[in-house]
């Protein structure tokens, strides 16, 4: 209303005083006139200061914490996805072609080193024994045909000595008896060749030597049949077999891999690859696992370069003896790099972002916490750098963005007051 006077909160206190002197004394004026003074030094503070009640401070659990001189190691972060150790990775395939009679393991099965996987008829290995008994049975008839020879001709000699026979008589003699040894040498090497692929089948010399006796005579009918093995110990994560199924040796049946060690794959930037090496020691964290850090090794790092992202690939090696890490999972990898500083630094909780600025709330007096806006650098283990910032300043960590809140509202309160 046009003439009305507007009174501040000042002009009202003072007016509540002249009414309460001729009633309340001097008393009353002094509680009043104390009360007027603090509503005086708040309004006094500076926009960039929060004043809080211990009862507040309590309540917003606000922590100080002192800035300290650090060597702060710098981190290279990255993703990356689990994959198996390729080196602990078993492609299961036939020998030769074959007839699956048998399947001893499923998909997702764990297996132990030499347990029997599949149980197959070797069709090649049978024939292959066929042809060692075959001349087996023909290398007897040579040593027989040699024996018969070299008696003929030693009885020929003789003979010879007794002029009851002729010389060339002997020598014809002699030389049915070279070509006995000749057919003799032969098919013992044609024999040799056969137990070489015997033993490329996993037959030893006391197998071969059992498949020719009597007291084995029926064991070439099963010796063909062959079991395959697990070289190790580890998980069927392969699986491509069925009973009755003619299979060739070009065909993998099975995949075992020994997830005991893992490899973790991920991707350098062109960039950042001056900050790592080969050897450093790594971290790994999953989505999974939050609260769980694993520890490796970077072992790799490629020579080519993606064209597309213009980034390396690197492996890490990864322990992994409880199998917590599964093939293909993502995780997120922390290297740490060849780079230092050393710097005054505070607890990453104490930065807030105010109007784009990046500041601190610095404690002064009990109860008063003052916005100062800071140049950050550095980043590590939940610390960071602070230009300019002197050491042992104590600064807010917890309960920071409370106090950005109370700053906000006392701005807001002092823009409507005008």
């Amino acid at each position: 209303m046009k003439g009305q006077r507007r009174y501040s909160k000042r002009n009202l206190l003072q007016l509540m005083v002249l009414f309460l002197i001729p009633l309340g004394g001097a008393c009353d004026l002094e509680t009043v006139a104390v009360s007027d003074q603090q509503e005086e030094d708040h309004l006094d503070l500076p926009l960039d200061v929060v004043e809080l009640t211990p009862e507040s401070i309590e309540t917003a659990d606000i922590q100080v914490e002192e800035s300290r001189m650090m060597d702060l190691q710098v981190y290279l972060e990255t993703t990356g996805v689990v994959s198996p150790d390729e080196t602990r990775l078993a492609h299961i395939r036939p020998l030769s072609r074959g007839i699956v009679e048998e399947v001893y393991v499923r998909r997702g099965d764990r297996v132990r080193e030499g347990q029997p996987l599949v149980y197959y008829d070797n069709i090649e290995l049978g024939e292959l024994i066929g042809e060692h008994l075959s001349d087996l049975a023909q290398l007897r008839n040579e040593m027989a045909q040699l024996e018969v020879t070299g008696k003929f001709l030693e009885r020929g000699r003789e003979l010879l000595e007794a002029q009851a026979i002729a010389r060339k008589e002997v020598e014809l003699r002699e030389a049915e008896y070279k070509k006995a040894q000749a057919g003799l040498d032969s098919q013992q090497a044609e024999l040799a060749k056969i137990h070489e692929k015997l033993h490329r089948y996993g037959f030893s010399d006391e197998d071969i030597e059992g498949l020719g006796t009597a007291e084995h005579s029926t064991d070439h009918r099963t010796a063909s049949h062959k079991i395959l093995r697990a070289p190790f110990a580890g998980i069927v994560i392969g699986y491509d077999v069925a009973v009755g199924e003619l299979v060739e040796p070009d065909r993998e049946l099975l995949t075992l891999v020994d997830v005991s060690s893992v490899w973790v794959l991920a991707n350098v930037y062109e960039k950042d690859l001056g900050l790592i090496k080969t050897g450093q020691p790594v971290e790994v964290v999953t989505v999974a696992y939050p609260e769980k850090v694993f520890q490796g090794r970077l072992t790799y790092i490629s020579d080519l370069l993606e064209k597309e992202t213009r980034t390396a690939r690197v492996r890490c090696v990864m322990p992994n003896p409880d199998g917590a890490l599964k093939l293909e999972m993502f995780v997120a990898v922390k290297i740490p790099s060849i780079r230092r500083t050393v710097a005054v630094a505070v607890p990453e909780s104490a930065i807030q972002n105010v109007e784009g600025e990046e500041v601190i709330f610095v404690a002064e007096e009990p109860g008063h916490f003052r916005k100062t806006v800071v140049q950050t650098g550095l980043s590590a283990d939940g610390w960071i750098a602070i230009d300019g910032l002197a050491e042992g300043t104590a600064v807010v960590t917890h309960g920071s963005f409370y106090l950005k809140s109370a700053l906000a509202r006392e701005s807001i309160g002092t823009e409507h007051s005008h």
